[in-house]
């Protein structure tokens, strides 16, 4: 009985190396989520008014029904920003930004999980890109994307808060006409069989030791 006791902590260890099941990680549209919300520093004609307003970048309007005013974001002056609430901390897989044609609008892409501290993902511009889901103003697919899957986007990136900021010196008022942002929750740990296993071994192991005594 003593060797089979003693025999516990190593048995124990080599169990302890096995991985453990993790769950999956679901991929969700975190911009069609009912708790994300929009809000910008600044709104050409006021935030709050529905031309130009933070909020026209969720709705879904791409540009496809032109520049109207009335699904777009204007910063209506030469900086400022516009950022998305995702209600709770994910993992950031893709962005996709739709800009009018054929402005550059030069910009800065940051994320939070405070909105107080931020992280660049990116510095770029508009340009044409084929790879955006939907097509834009004129039906041009105009815009930025950064995903992890083609590395323009660091993986394992957490947020909350996703930034789009209007850089200094930019020829142009800011637009945005619709931010997409695909993410998912973090992966929770599970306990496997053997994790299980192991941790009944030890109560039975820790019960067989008091007995002794």
């Amino acid at each position: 009985m003593s060797l089979r006791i003693a025999s516990l902590p190593t048995f124990a260890m080599a169990l302890a190396t096995l991985p453990l099941v993790a769950s999956p990680a679901a991929a969700v549209t975190l911009t069609d989520l009912p708790e994300a919300v929009a809000m910008a520093s600044t709104c050409y004609q006021g935030c709050g008014n529905a031309h130009y307003d933070a909020s026209n970048v969720l709705d879904g309007d791409h540009g496809e029904t032109g520049n109207t005013g009335l699904n777009a974001w204007n910063s209506g002056g030469y900086g400022g920003w516009v950022q998305v609430d995702f209600g709770d901390l994910y993992a950031i897989d893709r962005v996709e930004l739709y800009g009018a044609y054929p402005y550059y609008n030069p910009f800065t892409l940051s994320v939070s999980a405070d909105g107080t501290s931020w992280t660049t993902l990116a510095t770029s511009g508009y340009a044409l890109a084929p790879g955006l889901t939907e097509p834009g103003v004129g039906a041009i697919r105009y815009g930025a994307v950064f995903d992890v899957a083609d590395t323009s986007l660091a993986a394992g990136v957490m947020g909350r808060y996703l930034r789009y900021s209007v850089n200094g010196g930019s020829p142009h008022w800011g637009y945005l006409f619709e931010m997409e942002v695909q993410g998912h929750l973090p992966a929770v740990p599970e306990p496997g069989t053997a994790a299980l296993w192991l941790a009944g071994l030890a109560i039975t192991g820790a019960a067989a030791r008091r007995r002794m005594r």
